[in-house]
């Protein structure tokens, strides 16, 4: 089988850096990943950045449905020359995934997979999210202190927004390592794939905590009361803190992700 680069060339194209194009080579992992894929059971497959179909040939040759949005027009174009979408087993869309709403696309719930841009995952993740009844899982190549960073708990290094956000809407669970000669380009750290089942989560707002936890972990060397009052100003801050009987001194990366939400839906109302 070509190299990803021999592919490319044949087709005119190149590796985008703007776009943190690293195309899965390796295919063994490409099939381990298709049957962690579709391990979640029948029904349409969402695949983020299909590029040059490495994972998207695995999943088809294991009877899965496949709707593949590529942002790369070139790439899209490619893909859509491929016999299953005249089959109606591969559906090609030419879009940014950010823009999409998976209700609009209807056949829910989807399971979505994809190797995921180092420099997009977190806004891929926070898309995921967002899309409630109409997701039944998620399968994510990721770099690895990504990966960690959605499983990390409060007070460990990787412990952040995606944490929170993660751990309060989904259960997070480690599929497999995946090493930097999988790639082409080879980059030059660690990847990790993760699985993601949506849970029920708390009655607040997902943007609620996104723009609440921005906030709190803007400047993670600074105190939870210096990084409130920068963002809400000293009033509200001191009002905050004694809502939770929390300590000004302690830090955000400290907190519980339940306390996090309670004190996003706190403001949410107005207080």
């Amino acid at each position: 089988m070509p190299s990803p680069r021999q592919t490319l060339k044949n087709l005119g194209l190149a590796p985008t850096r703007r776009r943190g194009q690293n195309f899965l080579r390796d295919q063994e992992i490409a099939k381990r990943l298709a049957a962690a894929t579709v391990a979640f059971g029948e029904g349409p497959i969402l695949e983020i950045g299909p590029g040059l179909g490495a994972l998207t040939r695995p999943l088809l040759d294991l009877g899965a449905k496949v709707t593949a949005v590529e942002l790369d027009r070139g790439l899209a174009a490619a893909l859509d020359k491929w016999p299953e979408v005249q089959e109606g087993r591969l559906k090609v869309i030419n879009e940014d995934v950010l823009k999409l709403n998976l209700r609009d696309l209807g056949a829910a719930p989807y399971v979505v997979v994809g190797n995921l841009p180092y420099n997009l995952s977190s806004p891929i993740l926070f898309w995921f999210l967002r899309q409630g009844e109409s997701l039944k899982a998620g399968v994510f190549a990721l770099q690895k202190e990504m990966a960690q960073s959605l499983l990390a708990k409060p007070g460990e290094e990787r412990y952040g927004r995606l944490s929170v956000a993660l751990s309060l809407w989904a259960k997070v669970s480690p599929i497999l390592e995946i090493p930097p000669s999988a790639f082409q380009p080879k980059p030059k750290v660690q990847s990790a794939a993760v699985a993601l089942v949506p849970q029920k989560g708390p009655n607040l707002a997902l943007k609620s905590l996104e723009t609440f936890t921005a906030k709190v972990f803007r400047a993670r060397r600074k105190t939870l009361a210096n990084n409130l009052i920068a963002a809400y100003g000293p009033l509200k801050t001191q009002s905050l803190l004694a809502a939770f009987n929390l300590d000004p001194l302690i830090r955000a990366e400290k907190l519980e992700p339940s306390l996090l939400a309670q004190m996003a839906k706190l403001l949410e109302e107005g207080a």
